[in-house]
């Protein structure tokens, strides 16, 4: 899975998105899909430390940006 790196309006548009969808799952009471947020977005961070040095810099940004593509997955 090779997604492009987003632009910055991309970024701006997902963490909005991000945030709203939290805030809708809090409203709703369901706590399934804010784990299931919350998990993406710890996958995400996790992909930024991933690897100890042993992935490429394009192997590296490969999985940083599939883990920013899934965070509303």
């Amino acid at each position: 899975m090779n997604k492009t790196t987003p632009s910055d309006k991309e970024k701006i548009e997902m963490y909005e998105k991000f945030l709203h969808y939290i805030n809708t799952c809090v409203t709703c009471a369901n706590n399934e899909r804010i784990k299931d947020l919350v998990h993406n977005a710890d996958m995400w961070s996790y992909a930024h430390r991933a690897g100890n040095g042993e992935l490429s810099d394009e192997e590296q940004q490969n999985r940083i940006n599939a883990n920013f593509w899934n965070l509303l997955k």
